[in-house]
């Protein structure tokens, strides 16, 4: 019986799209997206300072300047929404991250920077599209909508960097 149960599950949930399974709460999303662009600020910093090439120190100015915005939109877009925002706190991942970065200079850093990189834009392409799609709030879905294709051009960017 429980085995039916489960091969029961597990062929619906094929069935079903996966947006539909895991909409993100508001507070999952809001630390999320916190979290995503206190890190693309920090380690844009460091880009700056211990990039090798002039691409990758531009592209952290970049970071800094574009994801110091998406803050800033997230932020209003929650308090016209009475939505309360956590104070930004780094996951683990990301904090390893940070301190892997630290340690390197020129191509090293480059190398695992754009790397980095391209695992937090995926995961805050995947965030943003999940949330304007699925999310609760109507203003924190619109103003996920509007970072969507900012993501996918950062995304575009790094593709060029390691090309």
């Amino acid at each position: 019986m429980i085995r039916t149960t489960v091969l029961a599950g597990a062929a619906l949930a094929l069935l079903l799209p996966a947006a539909a399974l895991a909409a993100p709460s508001t507070a999952d999303f809001l630390a999320k997206a916190s979290a995503s662009d206190k890190f693309e600020v920090a380690a844009g910093k460091l880009a700056e300072t211990h990039g090798g090439s002039a691409a990758v120190k531009r592209f952290g100015r970049h970071m800094v300047t574009d994801h110091t915005k998406s803050t800033h939109m997230v932020e209003h877009a929650a308090i016209t929404s009475d939505q309360h925002t956590p104070p930004p706190q780094l996951t683990d991942d990301q904090k390893a991250m940070i301190a892997d970065l630290q340690g390197k200079r020129g191509k090293a850093f480059d190398d695992a920077y754009i790397a980095d990189q391209k695992k937090a834009h995926d995961e805050a392409l995947h965030l943003m599209q999940d949330y304007a799609q699925n999310g609760g709030d109507p203003k924190l879905k619109a103003t996920a909508a509007k970072i969507v294709p900012v993501v996918q051009e950062h995304i575009e960017m790094l593709n060029k960097l390691s090309g």
